[in-house]
């Protein structure tokens, strides 16, 4: 009787290390298919997004302009309310002067930045144009200031002089003279789009009227249809994840936003004081790109580098190592200050959020990487905890470090020697 139940103990174990093998097995080939896939997959994600981006123009514009239109439509509702104390309407109407006002203010700010960027950027262009002969003539003779100073660069560079010249004629005439037509479609191409982007913004506006007009309503019709499918219990963690979502999007977006305008305004104070040229328009690109996080700054340096490299290599070395300051200030003190622990996200996982999913979706995947992976780890995390739990084990990371094996009998966890 003992070895027949040790027969269907050993039994029972190689079925289950099998049915191991055959799940990680399993789960290694779906790995593999989607990763083999993930291209098809972003590309179909981009399609979609291209197709319905006047929408999501306007869920953005809504999501962000949630917090005023909540202020405006209370302070309104209260100054109607007072004026009008048996008026039923105030409500409604306090709603469609909020939802106004949201439009006024939005279209305020863009006229606003046009207004500065687009005749500071008319003015960059032509002072590159006029500029560019003696911005050339003076990174020439920089350049031979520097070899003149340096014999033994000169001689390097003199060395290798004949092969790079004879490469960069190679190139000139393999790739760049034939491929004018493609760079001229490309130009038009871009063109279009920004001509594309105008539209989708003016659509998306309207959409934002609708939005945050009914935003209550369709609030609440969401919540109902959660509570009648996933029932009581479900339906209150469904909604509990989705505020969490809604509040995590919101810190981080506005955060953000409020950070990339602090940033902006030190560079362009900075640039002042010290009389940099193109002050407002590379201040303007600068606490732009800055709304990508980790990589933003360096984003929006490089081409404000290249524009103040055709005026004086020195002015742009030092903007270089400004931004490089400004970065580790923006990194270490400001962005911590405004964003706190807003996503609660490791270094490392930051970072591969925003290569993931700058990866596949551009700069608009940089943009959102962080809040999205964030929700991803966290529900990882709270499956994970779930499981554990219910196996009877520890929820807490610490009782893993150093781990050797848990007892099958008592729970018990045995450290490594």
């Amino acid at each position: 009787m003992e070895d027949r139940r040790n027969e269907e103990d050993k039994n029972s174990i190689y079925f289950k290390w099998g049915l191991t093998a055959v799940s990680v097995i399993i789960i290694a080939l779906v790995i593999s298919l989607i990763f083999n896939r993930l291209g098809y997959i972003a590309m179909a994600v981009r399609t979609v997004i291209s197709t319905v981006s006047s929408v999501l123009y306007g869920v953005v514009m809504a999501f962000l302009m949630a917090p005023v239109y909540d202020k405006i439509t209370a302070w309104v509702s209260e100054i109607l309310s007072s004026l009008f104390p048996k008026w039923k309407k105030s409500g409604k109407y306090a709603k469609m002067i909020a939802t106004l006002a949201c439009l006024v203010i939005l279209i305020l700010v863009v006229f606003a930045l046009i207004m500065m960027i687009i005749p500071e950027l008319a003015n960059s262009i032509t002072n590159v144009i006029s500029y560019a002969p003696s911005g050339m003539e003076n990174l020439e003779n920089w350049l031979k200031d520097i070899l003149n100073k340096n014999p033994d660069l000169e001689r390097l560079i003199i060395g290798n002089y004949l092969d790079i010249s004879e490469r960069l004629s190679d190139f000139a005439t393999t790739n760049v003279l034939p491929n004018v037509n493609t760079y001229v479609k490309n130009l038009s191409s871009g063109v279009l789009n920004a001509l594309g982007v105008i539209v989708n913004i003016i659509i998306g506006m309207m959409v934002m009227m609708y939005l945050l007009n009914m935003k209550t309503t369709l609030v609440s019709q969401a919540k109902k249809i959660v509570y009648a499918v996933a029932g009581v219990r479900v339906g209150n963690e469904i909604v509990t994840e989705a505020r969490y979502i809604k509040n995590m999007f919101e810190k981080f977006i506005v955060g953000k936003i409020i950070d990339s305008i602090i940033i902006g305004l030190i560079n362009y104070i900075f640039m002042a004081v010290i009389h940099m040229p193109y002050a407002l328009l590379i201040s303007v690109v600068v606490g732009v790109t800055n709304v990508i996080p980790f990589f933003g700054p360096f984003i929006g340096a490089v081409p404000s580098i290249v524009l103040l490299l055709l005026i004086s290599p020195i002015t742009a070395l030092q903007f270089a190592i400004w931004i490089l300051v400004l970065q580790q200030v923006d990194g270490n003190i400001i962005g911590p200050k405004i964003l706190g622990q807003t996503t609660g996200l490791p270094s490392f996982w930051v970072l591969f959020s925003i290569l993931l999913f700058g990866g596949l979706f551009g700069i608009v995947g940089m943009i959102i990487a962080v809040p999205t992976w964030a929700i991803i780890y966290r529900t990882i995390s709270r499956v994970s905890e779930y499981f554990l739990r219910k196996k009877g084990l520890e929820p807490d990371s610490k009782h893993y470090m150093d781990l050797d094996y848990i007892d099958e009998e008592t729970k018990k966890y045995i450290k490594m020697e």
